[in-house]
């Protein structure tokens, strides 16, 4: 039994720009900038509902049954098994869906072709979920191209990882940088993993937004603690610190990295939780094919009034200025305090924390 995916990734994030508007029917010849012609949704939509009734309309050789997603229907040939609508936006959950199905029609070996990481993700994450509905399930991943292609075994991965880790990782992958959530500047998914591994209590809340999906975080929630301590560990795998504006301070003032080399402020990294939180919970439920995900209105998301389109909340508090008092630093050395040809007191301010004086801060 093979199973066909036509959607495409259409969320309201990545509908940028204005492309060509151009009719798709079966003489229409192919553009001639393709790239424009994608830019048009409606180009996208009746693009992919083309495909796929092309798709079922031909006669498979062996018995073969396809099954083709249409925009919330599944067509299929050579069988007359029907699917239920879904309403996922993105044919990298729906994939789920369809090897759930496959499960359930008695399948075993299953194989998944993909080249995106999140698809490879996401299984690993709903894997013991599969497994304990179906024992005998044997799940394959034909991943990436060329000379990077090989085949990867998802019930081994996750036999080696262990239940916890293996059900956490879509989050742990949502947190530390996807296709929808940013990651941290300057640190890869290696440097994360090792961290992970320094603090592996942050698998608790991992795990805690897997059960509760699209769970409301606050800053004096428990699990927003332990991810802001994790996110402390990236940055510095030797540091005590629990706050990242603790942490920030401590690396800027006393270890001299440089702004972009540290954490961001505690209310940038709220948002950008309840971003991966928000990606996370419709990675955790797409074994449902009726998500009836939220809004991404209040998830670190705002839609744009102008442009219809949505755009990240960065942080809930004003930009800094480019030059504060907080930054300007004086070079004396002096045990008996500042000098009249001291910087700070020319400009009339007190010594700060990046001063070399003894002056009172």
């Amino acid at each position: 039994m093979k199973y066909l995916d036509n959607s495409i990734k259409e969320s309201t994030r990545e509908k940028r720009g204005k492309g060509v508007r151009r009719k798709v029917a079966g003489q229409t010849k192919v553009p001639g900038n393709w790239p424009d012609f994608l830019r048009d949704p409606t180009n996208k939509v009746e693009l992919f509902q083309f495909l796929s009734e092309k798709i079922v309309s031909t006669t498979f050789p062996d018995g073969k049954q396809v099954f083709a997603t249409s925009g919330a229907s599944v067509v299929c040939s050579g069988t007359d098994h029907s699917m239920p609508p879904c309403d996922h936006e993105e044919a990298d959950t729906r994939i789920v869906v369809h090897l759930q199905d496959a499960l359930e029609s008695g399948c075993t070996t299953c194989l998944v072709r993909t080249v995106d990481t999140d698809v490879l993700v996401i299984l690993i994450g709903k894997y013991h979920f599969l497994a304990s509905k179906y024992p005998s399930a044997d799940i394959w991943v034909a991943f990436g191209s060329g000379k990077n292609f090989l085949f990867l075994h998802i019930n081994a991965i996750c036999s080696t990882l262990g239940k916890e880790k293996s059900t956490a990782l879509p989050v742990f992958h949502s947190f530390t940088g996807c296709d929808t959530t940013s990651s941290f500047f300057g640190k890869g998914k290696k440097s994360v993993w090792e961290a992970w591994g320094a603090y592996t209590e942050v698998t608790d809340a991992f795990n805690f937004i897997v059960e509760h999906p699209h769970a409301q975080i606050t800053v004096d929630c428990q699990d927003f603690q332990m991810l802001e301590r994790f996110t402390v560990v990236i940055y510095d795998k030797t540091s005590p610190l629990v706050s990242v504006n603790e942490a920030r301070k401590e690396l800027f003032c006393q270890k001299n990295r440089t702004m972009e080399n540290i954490p961001p402020t505690q209310q940038a990294l709220l948002q950008h939780t309840k971003r991966a939180v928000y990606q996370a919970g419709i990675w955790t439920t797409c074994h449902q094919a009726q998500q009836q995900t939220p809004t991404a209105e209040g998830c670190g998301w705002t839609l744009d009034a102008e442009t219809k389109s949505w755009v990240p909340v960065w942080s809930s508090q004003p930009a800094a200025a480019k030059a504060v008092s907080e930054l300007v630093k004086c070079a004396c050395k002096s045990a008996a305090g500042c000098g009249g040809r001291c910087s700070c007191k020319k400009a009339s301010w007190k010594c700060t924390e990046l001063c070399s004086c003894k002056c009172e801060k």
